[in-house]
């Protein structure tokens, strides 16, 4: 899988969205508001699995060995 990411990648999506949010309520125009939008969704997305991938990989036991490849 990935390394982990550093916390500074966790932080800098966090400004990103934060940014995003005030982006977006000063921008009264309909096409930047939905790019915003989806650029917001993006950053929060990332950060959300970034946080999944990190929950997920600390439930898999360590493996003892080489996997077994599957018999063809």
């Amino acid at each position: 899988m990935y390394p982990p990411p550093s916390p500074e990648i966790k932080g800098k999506l966090l400004q990103i969205e934060e940014q995003l949010q005030l982006a977006i309520q000063d921008f009264p125009e309909r096409i930047a508001v939905d790019r915003l939008k989806f650029a917001l969704a993006l950053a929060k997305f990332v950060r959300h699995q970034i946080d999944l991938d990190a929950t997920v990989e600390q439930s898999i036991p360590e493996s003892r060995g080489p996997r077994p490849r599957p018999q063809q």
